[in-house]
C-alpha cells in the first residue's frame, strides 16, 4: 500500500523514543563537556597569573636569590660599570663580595680607596659569572648605587639593591663577542709550515713570518668573527686559501696573535694564542672556510730589563677554567659597554 503524506505526518507524531535507554550515555557526555570547559579555564587562569619571561632572562626572586647566593659562596668577581655621558670613558671596577642581605648587597672595589658620595644615585651595569658544573654561567643585571661606605683605612664597599630581573647573557661555556672594530688592531696567525719549532716557541725574533695577516682597514686576510677566553672562531675566504694552499683538513693546530685595544688602560694588548683547531667546515654558498679554535696555552711580551734588552715571549698555563685570563677580562668589559648601548626592554 501507498502511504500518503498524511499517513507519514502521524507516523512521525506518534513515534516516542526511549530516553531511559540513553540515559547513562548522555550524562557521561555531559560530564566529559563539563571536565573539558573547566580544564580550559584553569587553563587560561594559570597563564594569566604566569609573567611571560623571554628566553634567557629570569624574573623570579627566589632563584634570583639562589645566583646571588651560588657567587657569594664561589667568591666571584663582579665587574660594576658606571653609565656616563656619551663620549666619556665609562670606568669599569672589579670588585669582591662581601655581604649578601635580604633586598641588598655589599661588594668591596678593588685598588680604590675610595668612591665620592655623588656616585649615589648613579646607574650602574653589573656583571658575574658562576660555575655550574665544568662551565661558567654568567649574568648581567642594571641597578643603581644605595650606598657607599668606608669601614676600614683604604677599603671602599658599595651597596647595591637586590636585582629584580637577570639575564643569561651566554648559554655557553664561554662568553663569546665580535671584536668592536674600534678596539680591534689586528692579528696574525700562524699554521702548518710556518708553525714556530717548539724549541723556538719563546724566541719571537726567530719565528718564521706569519701565514696569514688581519690589518684593518689594510688587509684582511682572515677575520676574527669571535672571540672569548676560552678560544676563538675564524673565517677565511675562499681566494686566500687557494692562494695559500690553506687545506681545511691539514690544519690541526695554529698560533693566533691579536692586538686589542683596552680603552680603560688606554694600552694595546697583544696575545699570542697557541690553539687547537676544533672544527673546521666550508660554507656551501662562498666555499669560505671557517674555523673554531680552542686555546691550549697563550703568551704575552715579556718584560725588558733594559731598552736594548732582546724581545721574548713568556708562555703561560691557562687558568683552571680553561681561559687565558686578561682576554677573557677583556671580551667582559666589552659585552658590558654593549650591553649599556642596548639595554634590554624590561629595564626602565
Amino acid at each position: 500500500a501507498i502511504m500518503t503524506l498524511s499517513d507519514i505526518k502521524q507516523s512521525f507524531y506518534t513515534r516516542s523514543f526511549d530516553i531511559a535507554g540513553i540515559e547513562n550515555w548522555l550524562s557521561g557526555l555531559a560530564l566529559i563537556c563539563v571536565l573539558l570547559v573547566a580544564f580550559i579555564l584553569y587553563r587560561a587562569i594559570k597563564a594569566r597569573r604566569v609573567r611571560y619571561n623571554p628566553y634567557g632572562r629570569i624574573g623570579d626572586a627566589k632563584l634570583i636569590r639562589e645566583i646571588m647566593q651560588t657567587a657569594f659562596d664561589q667568591r666571584r668577581p663582579f665587574e660594576v660599570q658606571m653609565w656616563m655621558e656619551a663620549g666619556q670613558r665609562r670606568p669599569t671596577l672589579r670588585c669582591s663580595p662581601k655581604y649578601l642581605g635580604q633586598d641588598n648587597f655589599t661588594i668591596e672595589i678593588n685598588g680604590l680607596k675610595s668612591l665620592s658620595d655623588r656616585w649615589i644615585g648613579r646607574q650602574v651595569a653589573v656583571f658575574f659569572r658562576i660555575m655550574s658544573g665544568k662551565d661558567f654561567t654568567y649574568y648581567t643585571f642594571t641597578s643603581c648605587i644605595d650606598g657607599i661606605h668606608m669601614p676600614g683605612q683604604d677599603t671602599c664597599h658599595v651597596t647595591l639593591p637586590m636585582p629584580e630581573r637577570l639575564e643569561n647573557r651566554q648559554k655557553r661555556s664561554f662568553l663569546r663577542i665580535t671584536p668592536p672594530k674600534e678596539f680591534f688592531m689586528g692579528g696574525a696567525l700562524w699554521h702548518g709550515a710556518n708553525m714556530p719549532p717548539p724549541e723556538k716557541l719563546g724566541e719571537i725574533s726567530a719565528w718564521p713570518r706569519p701565514r696569514l695577516l688581519c690589518i684593518p682597514d689594510r688587509l684582511e686576510q682572515f677575520r676574527v668573527l669571535d672571540l672569548s677566553a676560552g678560544g676563538a672562531r675564524l673565517r677565511i675566504s675562499q681566494e686566500v686559501a687557494l692562494a695559500h694552499s690553506l687545506h681545511a683538513n691539514s690544519v690541526e693546530q695554529v698560533i693566533l696573535m691579536l692586538d686589542l685595544f683596552d680603552p680603560e688602560q688606554r694600552r694595546r694588548l697583544r696575545f699570542w694564542l697557541r690553539c687547537r683547531v676544533q672544527r673546521v667546515w666550508i660554507e656551501h654558498a662562498s666555499r669560505d672556510i671557517y674555523m673554531g679554535l680552542q686555546c691550549l696555552a697563550w703568551a704575552r711580551p715579556k718584560e725588558r730589563p733594559h731598552r736594548h734588552s732582546p724581545a721574548g715571549i713568556e708562555w703561560l698555563r691557562l687558568s683552571g677554567a680553561n681561559e687565558v685570563e686578561p682576554l677573557g677580562n677583556w671580551v667582559m668589559r666589552r659585552h658590558l659597554e654593549l650591553f649599556r648601548e642596548h639595554p634590554p626592554e624590561f629595564y626602565p
